[in-house]
């Protein structure tokens, strides 16, 4: 993924700006020069209204700006280092050293939340930060993101499946979202439920010494729903789920059933922007 994204133009070191607000304006110049946006004044203004949702700066020294918008030609990522780091008008996060800044078009919404979940649970690697901060050129910058490539995935027949994500814990919930975003799965719905075991070892008085075996944790359990194109995707998601610590092969956490669809009828997309 990140050698088909990766523009060695939009990787900039060290660049001269002490503010926030001149980083997101050196930021979308730079991208602007790149041929990448139509407007740069609109894309700086709707940079910022995004920026008034919610502060992006995603952990301590780590900020993420991004936006959608009619004015980008084609979905961008500019990795921005910053040695010594600027004010990111968050003082309880400190100063701000790696800057991951992310656009696209508005019809690129499915690409856009993969690349933000994808680049979100890189940029929660320490060891990866620790490296990143340490580079000092662009070619540095560039092998070392493609030293975190997913491996070359295998050609898969597009087709329609249902696929069925039961999870016993249902606080696991955000987590395995920003994993089925990561692997392009970006329709789901969520039933809580609870399984015949619990069912039975919580609820059924005959059964009711079978409760010890839940150790004391919730009954409740959720099962996902998502259309998918692919079955690969269901086996890249069992995948990416090991490092979010959601380990399905363990007892106790959940599975996944891949259904083939005959026929998929109506529309999946919803009218929510991100």
């Amino acid at each position: 993924m990140w050698k088909n994204i990766i523009d060695k133009d939009l990787i900039v070191i060290d660049p001269q700006v002490d503010s926030k607000s001149d980083l997101f304006k050196g930021m979308v110049d730079h991208v602007y020069t790149h041929d990448y946006l139509i407007n740069s004044k609109k894309f700086l203004n709707e940079l910022k209204k995004r920026e008034k949702i919610a502060n992006t700066e995603l952990m301590p020294g780590v900020a993420f700006p991004h936006a959608r918008s009619e004015v980008v030609e084609k979905l961008f990522l500019t990795i921005i280092i910053l040695k010594n780091g600027i004010d990111y008008d968050n003082p309880d996060m400190g100063k701000v050293k790696i800057v991951f800044f992310l656009g696209c078009a508005e019809n690129q919404n499915k690409e856009y939340l993969q690349l933000l979940a994808k680049s979100s649970r890189l940029l929660r690697d320490e060891q990866f930060r620790k490296k990143l901060i340490a580079c000092e050129s662009k070619d540095e910058v560039y092998n070392l993101m493609l030293g975190y490539e997913d491996e070359e995935e295998t050609e898969d027949i597009e087709n329609n499946y249902l696929m069925i994500l039961t999870l016993h814990h249902s606080e696991q919930i955000p987590e395995v979202l920003e994993a089925m975003v990561e692997v392009g799965i970006t329709n789901s719905s969520i039933v809580e439920s609870i399984s015949m075991a619990r069912k039975m070892a919580y609820e059924m008085p005959i059964f009711a010494g079978l409760s010890y075996m839940a150790h004391g944790k919730s009954s409740n359990s959720s099962l996902l729903f998502a259309y998918i194109e692919k079955r690969k995707q269901a086996e890249k998601l069992l995948k990416v789920l090991k490092q979010y610590k959601i380990d399905l092969n363990e007892k106790g956490v959940g599975f996944i059933q891949v259904i083939r669809l005959e026929q998929v009828l109506g529309n999946f997309d919803e009218d929510i922007e991100f």
